[in-house]
């Protein structure tokens, strides 16, 4: 929950956000920003993750249907959606993200909140989501200065309400209490033995009967959205949504 200058600071920061007239990305003129953040050559560049997508994970899949990955070992969130495919320019964009460029967070948040809208919107509706992020641990957060998935959670859940979209931000509902190995050459269930017992529901009361809207920058296997989803079932969520910026191509 932010106190009453946690709130003025974020109004600031979000204001100041919309003062640009050139590309995020490239650094090239774009007139209608931040309508339009990036060029269209830049644009353009971006993979999208539509057609085919497996209806579990919401991967970009080579044929229709739940991908082989989810049928090995079915993800304990209700299902994944992303707006883009990690590969290419939109892999080496996250990653400068990552790194340190937080305004990119930005238009990544935008096109998560057009995606979340057109998956969920009637039910948004109706329904009040909780938005909540990934955590890094306080060590690893104090390293890197800020959490990515924080970040675009924070966007994200802006950008719903100037939609006139009711909304309830949480970042504070999951800790991570340590580090697990590192995970690049990991598959899904190295990951799962790796990241279990990692996460812990702080805020139990918040999670009951309620659809929770999980954030994260990239899913490349799926492990980590699970079990922080199973946590949050465990906690008495209704509904867990793993909402991430791009998603790792499933080849299967």
């Amino acid at each position: 929950m932010m106190n009453f200058l946690g709130k003025i600071a974020r109004k600031i920061r979000f204001f100041s956000s919309k003062r640009g007239f050139v590309c995020d990305c490239c650094g090239g003129e774009v007139f209608e920003y931040p309508q339009k953040r990036f060029c269209e050559d830049c644009e353009r560049k971006m993979s999208r993750n539509d057609r085919l997508i497996c209806s579990k994970c919401g991967r970009k899949t080579r044929a229709a249907g739940v991908c082989l990955s989810c049928k090995e070992e079915v993800p304990a969130f209700e299902r994944g959606i992303s707006p883009f495919v990690y590969e290419k320019d939109c892999a080496a964009l996250i990653n400068r993200m990552k790194n340190g460029k937080r305004r990119l967070a930005y238009y990544f948040a935008e096109r998560m909140a057009d995606t979340l809208l057109a998956e969920y919107g009637d039910r948004m509706g109706t329904e009040k989501f909780i938005i909540t992020a990934v955590p890094m641990t306080s060590a690893r957060e104090r390293e890197r200065g800020f959490n990515q998935a924080n970040d675009l959670a924070d966007i994200l859940a802006w950008e719903l309400e100037k939609k006139g979209v009711d909304v309830e931000l949480r970042l504070d509902i999951l800790q991570k209490r340590r580090e697990g190995a590192p995970q690049k050459r990991m598959d899904f269930r190295e990951r799962k033995q790796n990241v279990a017992g990692a996460y812990h529901v702080h805020e139990r009361k918040t999670c009951r009967d309620r659809v929770i809207v999980l954030i994260d920058d990239i899913m490349t296997t799926g492990a980590t959205g699970s079990e922080c989803a199973a946590r949050l079932y465990g906690a008495g969520a209704k509904e867990v949504i793993f909402l991430v910026a791009a998603a790792l191509l499933e080849l299967a």
